[in-house]
């Protein structure tokens, strides 16, 4: 026997103020938030056959909030959330609506995978994708692309990927999959990319990693690139070309 709750101010049936749904991955916390106030959005529990399923949306201008422990975040329309007894758990964060149909007792949903429909942040990284979905035995959180992302500052760069992947325990974010990346001048393609955004490094893998600049190119199969100066250093497989003013 099931039993769903729907917590939505403008129907009076409860008054909670920003809702959450939690999983936890070793010593992370994921937890997904309602942001809007309680007269908007939707958030509904519903209790299943071992677990509990969630349903936030929130409405323009505001967004459900995933936090991945201390350091990341992703920001969506609607988010669906799994929650099952034994542990483990999913969550489904894109764009699209839900609404409660009060004749029928009904929740009724759109979940729409749209480009630019997730964002996620990480450090000063910041990207964008079409639908985010998280598998909590695995602490895995995979963005579809096509991603686009920037990273802003004095050097600002932007690029785009095929996927993203977080892995929340461990704090590492991958680019996988026509990885380009332009940062003034220079522009590089790669395979795939480790972000490590407490060293400001990214490390590039690729058949090869090609690094083109005015009067510079550079190729190898690892390459370190220095997301604040732009720098890169080859680590196997060298290949470059110079020429001088």
């Amino acid at each position: 026997m099931r039993r769903a709750v729907l917590l939505l101010f403008g129907l009076g049936l409860a008054q909670v103020y920003h809702p959450t749904a939690t999983l936890v991955h070793g010593k992370t916390e994921v937890v997904v938030e309602k942001t809007s106030p309680d007269e908007l959005g939707l958030a509904w529990i519903e209790e299943q056959e071992g677990g509990v399923r969630f349903v936030f949306y929130d409405p323009p201008p505001y967004r459900v909030t995933v936090r991945f422990g201390e350091d990341a975040r992703a920001y969506a329309a609607l988010a669906f959330v799994e929650q099952p007894d034994e542990g483990g758990g999913t969550v489904a964060l894109a764009g699209g609506e839900a609404r409660y149909q009060e004749a029928e007792d009904r929740l009724v949903y759109e979940l729409r995978a749209e480009p630019g429909a997730v964002a996620i942040e990480k450090g000063k990284l910041k990207a964008e994708g079409r639908r985010l979905d998280y598998d909590n035995r695995a602490g895995l959180a995979r963005l579809a692309g096509p991603v686009r992302f920037e990273r802003p500052g004095e050097n600002s760069l932007k690029g785009e990927a095929q996927t993203l992947l977080y892995r929340v325990e461990e704090g590492e974010l991958w680019l996988v999959g026509e990885v380009a990346i332009e940062q003034g001048s220079r522009r590089t393609l790669a395979r795939l990319a480790r972000v490590d955004e407490e060293k400001g490094l990214a490390y590039l893998e690729g058949d090869p990693v090609r690094s083109t600049a005015p009067g510079e190119e550079l190729a190898g199969r690892r390459l370190v690139y220095d997301l604040e100066s732009g720098e890169i250093w080859v680590l196997e497989g060298i290949a470059g070309k110079f020429s001088g003013d």
